[in-house]
């Protein structure tokens, strides 16, 4: 229901607003149903609006007047280089454009600034405004505020958790953890110190069973952890600090810097990306 919701409210918003190339006469009945339409879509909780071929905007509900706090009426007739930032301008314009030369429906995310000045993740949706004649007039947007709640970060951030202690049970011979807190998809990759790069769960789940067979010890802690996340996908920064085995089982310290990947999964934040930065004190130390 949620996915559906914002297309459902850009059909009633399109339905509406294409009744400007039809005869007074033949869309009287439906005026009728319609008559309250501002009504309809200020009852709508995201936001919406549209603009015309030019990027002017043409009309919107209350929630989108309340992004900007402006009052609805000192909004239509201006262009995003009225109302936003230049360089976030540029951005609403060239997706603006993107999807009126594709003609089809777009969605990507978006952080702005609101009119209380705090920092929002909005979930965009943009489809070309069309009258009843096929003619396209313009651009419909709609936009649902999915900033990250502290329960989301919180979530992320035992993903983290749990990624580390796996790390560490792994280089005890403990494998189970590990399988559990990755995704098996074949999109996700591995790309540890030594530089190489693994794809899919087939190769990354292959080289953790190798590591945990060896058995090396080790353990390794993550410090200064940055966690943000979207709708579906989140991601950490942090520094890797602590001390390796090499094949040849020499300790090694090691400090790097890493970037996780997770993904949403069946309610579950699972990691479908590990990057590290390279080690020359591993590399250096199996050449000896």
């Amino acid at each position: 229901m949620i996915k559906l919701f914002p297309l459902f409210s850009i059909s009633i918003l399109s339905y509406a607003h294409s009744f400007a190339a039809v005869p007074h006469e033949a869309k009287y009945d439906y005026m009728t149903e319609l008559a309250n339409t501002d009504a309809i879509i200020n009852s709508i909780p995201d936001i919406i609006f549209y603009k015309d071929i030019d990027g002017v905007y043409r009309g919107g509900n209350q929630a989108w007047a309340n992004l900007l706090g402006k009052p609805l009426e000192d909004l239509i007739g201006k262009s995003d280089h009225d109302l936003f930032p230049a360089d976030l301008a540029k951005l609403f314009r060239t997706k603006d454009q993107e999807m009126l030369t594709s003609k089809a429906t777009k969605r990507n995310e978006e952080w702005v600034i609101n009119a209380d000045g705090e920092n929002i993740l909005l979930d965009t949706i943009k489809t070309p405004w069309i009258d009843q004649t096929g003619n396209t007039l313009g651009t419909l947007g709609i936009c649902r505020n999915i900033t990250p709640k502290p329960q989301d970060l919180a979530e992320v951030r035992v993903a983290n958790d749990q990624f580390y202690a796996a790390l560490n049970a792994m280089f005890t011979g403990e494998l189970e953890p590990m399988n559990a807190i990755w995704s098996h998809s074949d999109d996700i990759s591995n790309q540890g110190p030594f530089g190489s790069r693994m794809d899919g769960w087939q190769a990354v789940g292959a080289q953790f069973k190798k590591e945990a067979a060896m058995q090396l010890g080790g353990r390794v802690a993550c410090k200064n952890l940055i966690v943000q996340a979207g709708r579906d996908i989140a991601y950490t920064v942090c520094e890797e600090h602590g001390e390796n085995m090499t094949a040849a089982g020499k300790p090694v310290k090691v400090s790097h810097r890493a970037t996780n990947v997770f993904r949403r999964e069946e309610g579950q934040w699972r990691l479908i990306h590990h990057h590290t930065d390279l080690s020359p004190q591993l590399n250096d130390t199996d050449d000896e």
